[in-house]
């Protein structure tokens, strides 16, 4: 049905494209996930022995337990079966060895008390990735909870994804890959809540920005409240999985307000579905700080800190600025199990210009206040790990993470490609460049960082590079992380030479954003009708609108 100089897809057309990216990007990121599972031993990633000791617990009915000094002065202790844990779990990082100096966990499930660190956390995202430990408290079930926390994130930027390709998006989707870094994608694949919380900032981002950027009649009734939703989800699960995620849900919000347009958030406020949303993110967010309040997460007073919880303030700027700062850069890429296994210069160098080529067009293309939200976004992101590092250094020393920020951080790429001055300076020729350029650029570097990390954990640190060979195997072998790595990147590689190449989004065939002779600005672009069907509307090149309807091809209806 078309009208107006409009060519619109029927309702099945729009749908089909973006449920079949869903399930392509949901199958993408869970096997590279996966993968991530699959190579890790026991405790090989930052805080993971905490992290299943504290999902067993939830999982097995000990939601909450009682504050105690358990271990480094806080955490709580739980009861959990002697087959769960390996012995001498900390002595691959501590010793810089193969994880074969861990001693085999005993056949044995009688319980035993066990401390935890994480001991206090919200338990929402441990009583659901738990369930694997509590059916197989050993090495399987550890394996099995990782795959759930990996379909978990997956889902999440899966559904990000979707929303991009439906608002026929393609750099966008770019962006999402981006900051699906190897650190990320390593979080996804283990027991440990930030993997979610970074995606759940993906989501949150995505969502927000297509909303609060729409213009008058852009979006149509149900894709509008599917979106809705989803920001809920997603604000819902950052309330929850982790104590910071109430400060970057905040800054997020402010931030996309920050870059909105006005028509988009007075619909939105006179929206019922909005508040019904918004009344239930506020009982969560009261859920959340009352468990805080009750848990003493908060409470840092007598924990055991590291050697920097008592050095002078002028050592403690220095060492910050030359060394917290590098490594918090370098772990947002890729700085493994505990901080000893870094990526080589050049590989977190090369993502690092991915970034600064989306980033870096950004700034010289859009409005300069959107400009100014960009560089806020950036330097709000450093801001905050200083002033936690500061606000902990006396209590617990240094103890602050770039992957911490992440969930926030991921806005600067994703803020970037969703101006829609980015997609005009580069042109549809260059868009179809650039998407499936990114995903086979950081497909290699995933697959590159998961060798380096897999062997480091079968040799040692720094002593092979041969999958075959060493004194640890991963749990299924040493070719089933690379090989699922690789199905799982190859999958994301088709997913962007389809988004650019399929009808409607081909390059040089419709117009991303053209030009209007009069109305909104360049960079707002035109208003578009509302479509009767699908998810949104397409406007149609000026051949299409002097043609008649049954003269068109099929390709010139835009499925979204």
């Amino acid at each position: 049905m078309a009208g107006s100089g409009t060519a619109v897809a029927p309702r099945s057309e729009a749908a089909g494209p973006g449920r079949w990216a869903l399930l392509l990007a949901v199958a993408s990121f869970f096997l590279m996930g996966a993968g991530w599972a699959f190579a890790l031993p026991v405790n090989g990633t930052y805080d993971e022995s905490q992290h299943l000791v504290r999902a067993y617990g939830a999982a097995s009915g000990q939601i909450y337990a009682k504050p105690a000094d358990a271990i480094r002065g806080g955490g709580a202790w739980f009861d959990v079966p002697r087959s769960l844990l390996p012995g001498d779990l900390d002595c691959a990082w501590k010793q810089r060895t193969a994880a074969s100096c861990q001693t085999p966990a005993p056949d044995d499930r009688t319980s035993e008390r066990v401390a935890s660190a994480a001991g206090r956390y919200n338990p929402v995202y441990y009583a659901i990735v738990g369930l694997p430990l509590v059916a197989s408290p050993d090495l399987t079930g550890i394996v099995a909870a990782r795959l759930v926390s990996s379909l978990g994130a997956a889902v999440m930027l899966g559904l990000a994804v979707w929303v991009a390709v439906r608002r026929r998006r393609p750099l966008l989707v770019a962006g999402i890959v981006v900051v699906s870094t190897p650190m990320a994608i390593d979080l996804d694949g283990a027991i440990n809540p930030n993997g979610w919380e970074i995606a759940a900032g993906v989501l949150l981002w995505t969502t927000l920005l297509t909303l609060f950027r729409a213009r008058e009649g852009e979006l149509t009734e149900r894709f509008t409240r599917q979106l809705v939703v989803l920001a809920g989800v997603a604000g819902s699960l950052l309330l929850v999985l982790r104590a910071l995620g109430p400060i970057w849900l905040i800054l997020i919000l402010a931030a996309c307000l920050l870059l909105s347009r006005r028509v988009a958030v007075m619909s939105l406020v006179r929206r019922p579905d909005v508040w019904w949303v918004l009344g239930v993110g506020a009982v969560v967010g009261l859920y959340a700080i009352a468990w805080m309040l009750l848990a003493g997460l908060s409470d840092s007073e007598g924990a055991v800190g590291n050697d920097a919880s008592s050095i002078p303030w002028s050592d403690a700027v220095r060492q910050l600025s030359l060394t917290r700062m590098s490594f918090w850069v370098n772990q947002i890429v890729g700085q493994f199990s505990y901080g000893e296994t870094t990526l080589p210069s050049w590989t977190i160098i090369s993502w690092y210009l991915l970034v600064g080529a989306l980033v870096g067009l950004a700034l010289l293309v859009v409005k300069r206040r959107h400009a100014l939200v960009l560089v806020g976004i950036l330097a709000v992101s450093f801001l905050s790990l200083t002033a936690l590092e500061f606000a902990y250094l006396r209590n617990i020393g240094w103890s602050q993470h770039g992957r911490y920020v992440m969930p926030f951080g991921v806005g600067l790429v994703l803020a970037a490609v969703a101006l829609r001055r980015v997609d005009r300076a580069l042109g549809n020729t260059g868009v179809g460049r650039v998407v499936p350029g990114v995903a086979v650029v950081t497909g290699v570097l995933h697959l590159w960082a998961l060798l380096l990390v897999q062997t480091r954990f079968q040799y040692g640190l720094g002593s092979g590079f041969n999958i075959r060979g060493g004194s640890w195997k991963p749990p299924l072998g040493a070719f089933a992380p690379l090989l699922t790595e690789l199905v799982g990147v190859a999958l994301l590689a088709v997913l962007a030479f389809w988004l650019v190449r399929r009808p409607g989004t081909r390059p040089d065939t419709v117009p991303l954003d053209p030009a209007p002779a009069e109305g909104p600005t360049r960079a707002e672009g035109p208003a578009e009708a509302e479509a009767p069907a699908g998810d949104s509307v397409a406007p149609a090149p000026p051949a299409q609108v002097a043609s008649p309807a049954s003269s068109r091809r099929p390709d010139e209806a835009v499925a979204q």
